[in-house]
């Protein structure tokens, strides 16, 4: 005779909806963690990239004035030909979106207010050089206290 008994392999379509959920809330869950690293990492190099910054401005001040690194009166030339010359490199990129390695992302005249995503910027006033860079968030700067240079 036949024996008409149910299988009991395999899972129920309910036990694979929960599990389908339960993967995507993790998936959720661990991209939303990682959007935060990766905020943080390029913090970081907007970080580093100010420091840098501020050391090259540091050692052009042992042999110049102040006014001479900022205008570039002298031969070697400006703090912008020195930021150039640094190849620091911008976190965020700039056009395509590209990690761009130049030096252009510090000029004159670029404040918290007016530089981009991962811009360095360099002030110059009563012979101190202010040097900060703009966080991932757009708004706020990197360093609480702007790193300084002066002679």
């Amino acid at each position: 005779m036949y024996s008409f008994r149910k299988s009991k392999k395999g899972f129920t379509l309910i036990e694979l909806m929960v599990v389908v959920a339960i993967i995507g809330v993790l998936a959720l869950l661990g991209l939303r963690v990682y959007s935060g690293q990766q905020a943080r990492a390029r913090n970081s190099v907007v970080k580093a990239n100010a420091g840098s910054i501020q050391t090259i401005i540091q050692s052009e001040l042992a042999d110049r004035t102040p006014v001479v690194v900022w205008d570039g009166t002298d031969a070697k030339g400006d703090i912008n030909k020195l930021i150039l010359d640094s190849h620091i490199h911008n976190p965020v990129g700039v056009g395509d979106h590209t990690n761009d390695v130049t030096g252009q992302q510090t000029t004159n005249g670029v404040n918290l207010a007016t530089a981009s995503e991962g811009e360095v910027y360099v002030e110059y006033s009563n012979e101190v050089f202010s040097i900060n860079g703009k966080s991932m968030d757009g708004t706020n700067p990197v360093y609480s206290t702007n790193l300084t240079a002066q002679r």
